[in-house]
């Protein structure tokens, strides 16, 4: 009886250990990440900005794909530019993943989670260009639809950054900050690209400017276009490129707009 009880014991201590290892938490291998040491949306938060890095959707959940990416050190992350259009600075949007990748030539600098168009309001595939760039923007409320917004209102759909887009074919579209951080990662814009402000302010803005080419569509799209973001699990451990947290930047110069040259979107 005794030694029934004892088999008993020993099989459970095995399988504890076992799903803990499954589920990473006794896992000797853990990737880099900001967001173990968070809680709350913060995590949250960081835990978007982790799935933005790996390639992977962004829905700001442990899912599985995110813990076999934090746990398996086999897994790569890579991206493969066949033609850029520049052998400078330009942007993707992935509507697929909902991930902004800035790329100098091939090489990947930046990746950050984003908030793409509704069903109803998706945001158009293209490739477009920077058109206009502007700090503290003033918002027209899309002709009527909602009430316009001044700079610096927090009620500003804005935020503080716009990066308005040249498509082809439409109009009233950019790239900019936010005021529902929540919605990161999610299909709820009115089909523009909405970033946390603290990326788009202190990375992406700084660095971008007017004429920079920015292509958006879905990954096939991207894929059909040159442009692959992967993820997968090699056999060759060696050939891992795994994902870094994005770099620290100085604070950027401020650039002073008189007020006449502010638009209205």
């Amino acid at each position: 009886m005794m030694n029934k009880i004892l088999k008993s014991v020993i099989f459970s201590f095995v399988l504890c250990i076992c799903i803990f290892n499954s589920t990473g938490v006794y896992a000797k291998y853990v990737r880099e990440n900001t967001f173990m040491d968070k809680s709350g949306y913060r995590k949250v938060e960081e835990i978007k900005r982790f799935q933005a890095l790996s390639n992977l959707p962004v829905t700001g959940k442990l899912d599985g794909m995110t813990n076999k990416v934090l746990y398996n050190q086999n897994m790569v992350v890579q991206d493969v530019i066949l033609t850029p259009p520049t052998n400078g600075d330009w942007i993707t949007v992935n509507t697929t993943t909902r991930v902004l990748t800035y790329y100098h030539g091939k090489s990947p600098i930046y990746k950050f989670p984003v908030t793409v168009g509704a069903s109803d309001t998706p945001t158009p595939s293209a490739k477009g260009k920077i058109a206009n760039m502007h700090k503290n923007p003033a918002w027209g409320g899309m002709g009527g639809k909602y009430s316009p917004a001044l700079p610096d209102d927090p009620k500003n759909p804005l935020g503080e950054r716009w990066m308005g887009l040249s498509i082809p074919g439409a109009s009233g579209y950019g790239i900019h900050g936010n005021i529902k951080p929540h919605q990161l990662g999610q299909y709820a814009s009115n089909g523009c690209i909405r970033m946390f402000n603290y990326d788009i302010e202190q990375f992406v803005f700084p660095r971008a400017t007017v004429g920079m080419p920015v292509w958006i569509g879905t990954a096939q799209e991207l894929k059909s276009w040159g442009v692959e973001q992967l993820v997968y699990e090699a056999a060759d451990p060696s050939a891992v490129a795994e994902p870094k947290a994005q770099p620290k930047q100085d604070k950027p110069v401020e650039t002073k707009y008189r007020a006449e040259e502010l638009l209205v979107f």
